[in-house]
């Protein structure tokens, strides 16, 4: 059950995007004083979501290593819909959304143990040389993975 809200838009053409799905438990320390999650905890969560997503993909933070590259995260936004609490179940749905140029646009969605919409967000990677320089060629193993992903590889 995705978001209908459209951070980045498919053109025509544009293979639909990869996803996976994560679960875990809130744990104590990522609650307030109010017994709610804190805003600051949900970008440790959108990571859960992309080490899941690379682990099903292959696409891991040791892919980008191995081919000299690192990925940071360069813009994040993050719509709050409802709060979760200490010991909720939630699961995590990562997409990768298509992109021709040198950049990782993931959306996700965390959602609460009744499967209600709890946050969604988005996040864009650039990619550098292990030294911090920002890469502005596509590196050549994520032009290997786009090709699998357009002959629809994980179908």
């Amino acid at each position: 059950m995705a978001f209908n809200k459209n951070y980045f838009p498919r053109q025509e053409g544009d293979p639909p995007p990869l996803t996976a799905v994560c679960e875990r438990r809130v744990r104590f320390e990522e609650v307030d004083v109010l017994g709610m999650v804190w805003h600051g905890r949900y970008p440790s969560f959108f990571e859960d979501g992309r080490i899941a997503f690379g682990d099903r993909y292959g696409l891991t933070y040791f892919t980008y290593v191995d081919n000299q590259v690192m990925a940071p995260v360069v813009q994040m936004h993050l719509d709050y819909k409802s709060p979760l609490r200490f010991d909720d179940r939630i699961t995590i749905e990562t997409s990768l959304h298509w992109a021709e140029t040198a950049r990782l646009n993931f959306v996700y969605t965390i959602r609460n143990p009744q499967g209600q919409l709890a946050a969604a967000g988005y996040t864009v990677q650039l990619f550098t040389d292990l030294q911090g320089v920002m890469q502005l060629m596509t590196p050549e193993f994520l032009l290997d993975f786009r090709r699998r992903w357009r002959d629809n590889h994980w179908a």
